[in-house]
């Protein structure tokens, strides 16, 4: 009977990670997203021919923004927009009736994790063949940011995930999502600080300070910028270490989510 039950909430997850994704195809912000993401292509063009050094870093390094803040863009308005405005139109309700609350985050999450995929590989092959044809370069390790770029934003997505199961409005979720993103990519250097200035403090200062550095989302973990950039190989013990570090944290928060949906009112 468990196992009966188990496929039934596979099924379900994957059902509507299936809806998500169709109907993120088909809304208008899917279109506004690409033309986005086209014009964009143009910029990093336009850029490179006003740059006096040479062409394809240029179109990489604005590439590589613009990979980021497309997907940042997909996170806030596929991710989070979708599951609010699904709770203000009171649909919400029926499918908690029919679908454990976990398997209807998941699907959420596995549908926004099929968008992320779509927009990063999209981005990737466009830097890819725009410093190929404008900047003489073929940089097939431009695809290593995509895959930099989905682990970075699934996470993100994740987060969002928990502020919506703690109650959050839509303005303060997405406010907070994009604080934590700039302070997940400052962690580095505040740890650092931090850590200097404990050492003249007391030990329970440090030890606080190495607390928060483990607990905050670190995204610095997922940024091989220069790397890609120089044509740098990445060690595999770096991947391998990156990928634990996404699999182990969105592991525990998606789970936190979960129970708080569990417990809550909806």
């Amino acid at each position: 009977m468990q196992n009966i039950q188990s496929i039934q909430n596979i099924q379900s997850i994957l059902s509507i990670a299936k809806i998500t994704l169709k109907e993120s195809i088909r809304d208008k912000i899917f279109i506004g997203l690409l033309i986005f993401l086209l014009f964009f292509f143009f910029f990093c063009v336009y850029i490179s021919t006003l740059s006096l050094g040479t062409a394809a870093r240029f179109i990489e390094n604005t590439g590589m923004l613009g990979i980021s803040l497309v997907n940042l863009m997909v996170v806030i308005l596929f991710g989070l927009f979708s599951i609010y405005r699904e709770k203000e139109r009171n649909e919400l309700y029926v499918l908690l009736n029919r679908v454990p609350r976990y398997a209807y985050l998941l699907g959420r999450f596995l549908g926004t994790g099929y968008i992320l995929v779509i927009f990063s590989l999209l981005s990737g092959a466009g830097i890819f063949i725009l410093t190929w044809i404008f900047g003489q370069k073929a940089a097939p390790e431009l695809f290593w940011a995509a895959y930099w770029a989905i682990l970075e934003f699934t996470l993100l997505t994740s987060i969002g995930f928990l502020f919506y199961s703690m109650s959050m409005s839509f303005t303060l979720n997405s406010i907070m999502l994009i604080s934590v993103f700039i302070a997940g990519h400052s962690l580095n250097e505040a740890i650092q600080s931090f850590v200097a200035l404990g050492r003249y403090g007391s030990k329970l200062h440090l030890l606080s300070i190495k607390v928060i550095s483990y607990i905050f989302p670190n995204f610095d973990v997922f940024d091989f910028r220069l790397a890609i950039v120089h044509s740098e190989t990445i060690p595999a013990g770096q991947v391998f270490l990156a990928t634990c570090y996404w699999l182990f944290y969105l592991t525990a928060v998606i789970a936190l989510s979960s129970a708080i949906m569990n417990r809550k009112d909806i």
